[in-house]
């Protein structure tokens, strides 16, 4: 009976166990989805920190991550002796019979084998890694932003003065017969022209548009087409098209839809602007008189019969007398941009610029700051060496770096780089993951 009952028991514990060691599927979805968005944000990371230093940024993807787990489980009867447990010796003077036990474990009634009871456990990850660096990532990666783009990231409650700094390479500015030209590439340039007699500066400009409202709207028309015949839609050099949206008035037709965008000034977000902004607006308005000039958001206007006229590859607005032509930049601009950013960072330690700074204008050599943003100020934030708990942590030639963890501004970034590459670029061509590290 006890032998009986002692392999039962063992024999529950091992199907018992069993089934402890079932791989449960939310843990190992949960554990490689967090380990993908580190990867993600710590390869974004990476490249501002390569351009930070002049390197060539460099992006590879992952296709598909395929997580593995093998569990083997095997139970047998132990080997164990029958009969009595003594020596027996019986037979005439020539012949004798001899029992023992097992000389290998004597006076035992069993013997545990390692074929008796085991288990084999065996996990893996397995992911491809791939270059990117192939002629439609790049068309994608280096094509200026566009206003259609600009207003999907407006649309999810991006602050527009963190988008015109992050989007906006050049701006020009004509006013009457002058022409003041301006880039900020900081610590070479701090977008300041040294004709312009009031000393405005690039982020000045930044901050005036926002304050006045300048935002993007898109107007949605739907072409008729027939069978046989072309659509009779257009879309210039402001708008996209999507094939099949509604019908039109032929049996069978299928009609096309194109979308429009253009600059506009919202007075409700002008005046939210300059509530956020305080006092640093009443200071900026006696410079620059801003007046609404320009489209106001809302009102008619024909943009079939604008993308028939010849399209410039910049974004065009007006404030009060003042034209404004401004160059966006590409999703690699944005990358060199940031890197401009921490490299500015660390010119305040080691060198002072020698770029053309207007008097009283020191202000301009520190990293900019955002005037409507409330819980971070700071547009860009990198801390080197020693940094307390981090977002998002990576290592170069020069020691570590570190995104700390209130740094929310330089958060959304990171969440803005990740759609924009997206977006940029083909899904064949560019995923959000560039690098991918599995922790098991």
């Amino acid at each position: 009976m006890g032998l009986r009952s002692l392999s039962i028991v063992v024999l529950l514990t091992s199907v018992v166990a069993g089934c402890g060691l079932t791989d449960p599927v939310d843990y190992r979805y949960d554990n490689i989805g967090r380990s993908l968005a580190v990867a993600r944000n710590e390869a974004i990371f990476l490249n501002i920190v390569r351009a930070s230093h002049d390197y060539p940024l460099a992006f590879t993807t992952i296709s598909q991550v395929t997580p593995s787990m093998t569990n083997t489980t095997s139970f047998a009867l132990p080997s164990f002796m029958e009969g009595p447990g003594r020596i027996t010796a019986f037979g005439t003077a020539s012949t004798s019979v001899v029992s023992t036990f097992p000389s290998s474990s004597p006076f035992r009634d069993f013997i545990f084998g390692n074929t008796t009871a085991s288990n084999n456990t065996a996990v893996s990850s397995n992911f491809n890694v791939a270059t990117q660096e192939t002629s439609s990532f790049y068309i994608g990666f280096l094509k200026p932003i566009d206003l259609q783009t600009l207003d999907y990231f407006i649309r999810q409650g991006y602050s527009r003065e963190l988008l015109f700094w992050l989007f906006t390479d050049t701006v020009e500015l004509k006013a009457g017969n002058r022409l003041l030209g301006m880039r900020y590439d900081p610590p070479n340039d701090y977008g300041c022209d040294r004709t312009d007699p009031r000393h405005l500066c690039f982020p000045d400009f930044i901050r005036i548009a926002t304050a006045a409202g300048l935002t993007v709207e898109e107007l949605t028309q739907q072409s008729a087409s027939s069978a046989g015949a072309k659509s009779g839609g257009s879309s210039g050099g402001s708008g996209s098209k999507d094939s099949g949206g509604g019908n039109s008035s032929g049996a069978g037709a299928k009609g096309e839809t194109t979308i429009f965008a253009r600059f506009c000034f919202d007075p409700v977000l002008s005046r939210r602007a300059q509530n956020d902004m305080g006092p640093q607006w009443d200071a900026m308005k006696r410079a620059f008189d801003v007046s609404l000039a320009g489209p106001k958001c809302g009102s008619a206007w024909d943009p079939v019969k604008e993308a028939q006229k010849p399209q410039v590859d910049t974004l065009n607005f007006n404030v009060g007398p003042y034209q404004f032509k401004i160059t966006p930049r590409s999703a690699f601009g944005v990358f060199e941009f940031l890197g401009n950013l921490m490299k500015l960072q660390r010119r305040q330690q080691e060198e002072q610029s020698t770029a053309f700074l207007p008097p009283g204008r020191e202000d301009l050599t520190q990293p900019p700051l955002l005037f409507t943003v409330h819980d971070d100020k700071n547009l860009f934030t990198v801390l080197q060496d020693g940094a307390p708990a981090c977002f998002v942590h990576t290592w170069f030639y020069d020691g570590d770096y570190c995104v700390p963890e209130n740094a929310t501004t330089t958060k959304r970034i990171f969440s803005l780089l990740a759609q924009l590459i997206a977006i940029q670029t083909a899904a064949s061509d560019l995923s959000i993951t560039p690098i991918v590290r599995v922790i098991q």
